[in-house]
């Protein structure tokens, strides 16, 4: 059995092939040669644990992963956890690895894929709203896939900026300029794409359609019904709603609450695998503003901590451990 830590992970892939590996994922998807119940999301007061097995042809595994709010202002990260593969002939453990960092990293390329196929290839500019480590690899991603010049971010707390650029850059390996907004309103007037990657149970951004114009917005944050980053303005002003997996518009509260409350219909709200891969969708054009709306899947994590394993083996990276 292979332990792989976060260090490990990191030096297995770069970005490039962890948008990649999420294509694959996304392959797989539309294909649809995987099993996956929908995630059991158990929770105490504020705190979760989510469960999240996952089968593919090549293997399986499951990943389990605590989120808790609070743990920011004991110095510990709100995400954590452990993911575990296994192989597909005999369900033995194959290698057990850094479940937060793998959540960061395929979040981040989920993100990239869905910015790679949606978004106007002459943007150049970005805006972050949270400025944790989901946000770092938002804007890792982001950088990838577009050409992008300059960050613009803002936190609801103060946030060391060279710090968040460094570990970007640190990601990246070329200089990005970052400028901190004072409000969520400047970020939006500055940036082309938007990207909420917050903790927040109600909408961070203002509820007002004109702030959206034009804009490609990508709501990371929300994986439950009574939650939402962002207000009924985003999904009257977006041409077209995409999203990872329709499962999306019961989970999350970005899509759930308008969709109850008869604000959008669900016609408006397209599968990203099928802009991908589908014949229907060869013609299909996004309009000028756009949201994007991602929950996340096992997977993911299972087709892209499988191309980790398999880099890790290659490469030599990790500790055998007997099990």
């Amino acid at each position: 059995m292979l332990f792989l830590n976060r260090e490990d992970m990191r030096r297995c892939m770069n970005l490039d092939e962890c948008i990649t590996a999420m294509e694959k994922a996304y392959r797989i998807f539309y294909e649809g040669s995987f099993v996956m119940p929908h995630r059991p999301c158990i929770e105490k007061g504020n705190d979760t644990l989510l469960y999240m097995p996952c089968f593919t042809d090549e293997g399986f595994g499951t990943k389990f992963l605590t989120l808790f709010p609070e743990n920011p202002k004991k110095n510990k990260p709100m995400i954590d956890g452990m993911m575990v593969l296994n192989d597909a002939a005999d369900g033995s453990i194959k290698a057990i690895m850094h479940a937060g960092f793998l959540t960061a990293l395929r979040t981040g390329a989920n993100t990239g894929v869905m910015l790679k196929h949606l978004a106007s290839e002459d943007v150049h500019t970005c805006g972050i709203v949270g400025m944790g480590v989901q946000g770092v690899f938002q804007a890792a991603f982001a950088c990838t896939v577009r050409n992008i010049k300059t960050v613009y971010t803002y936190n609801n707390s103060p946030k060391d900026l060279n710090k968040f650029k460094s570990d970007v850059e640190n990601l990246l390996s070329r200089e990005v300029e970052f400028i901190p907004c004072e409000s969520i309103e400047q970020l939006m007037e500055k940036s082309e794409i938007i990207i909420a990657a917050t903790t927040s149970n109600t909408p961070v951004f203002p509820d007002d359609e004109k702030l959206f114009a034009g804009k490609t917005v990508v709501a990371i944050g929300t994986y439950k019904p009574h939650c939402r980053e962002c207000p009924d303005a985003l999904v009257k002003a977006a041409d077209g709603i995409y999203v990872d997996l329709n499962f999306a518009k019961e989970e999350s509260g970005d899509l759930y609450i308008p969709l109850k409350e008869g604000t959008i219909s669900e016609d408006k709200i397209h599968q990203i695998s099928d802009v991908m891969y589908s014949d229907a969708y060869k013609n299909h054009t996004t309009g000028k503003t756009v949201f994007i709306k991602t929950v996340g899947m096992a997977l993911f994590d299972v087709v892209c901590g499988t191309e980790i394993y398999n880099a890790a083996t290659a490469k030599g990276i990790g500790t055998s451990l007997d099990f």
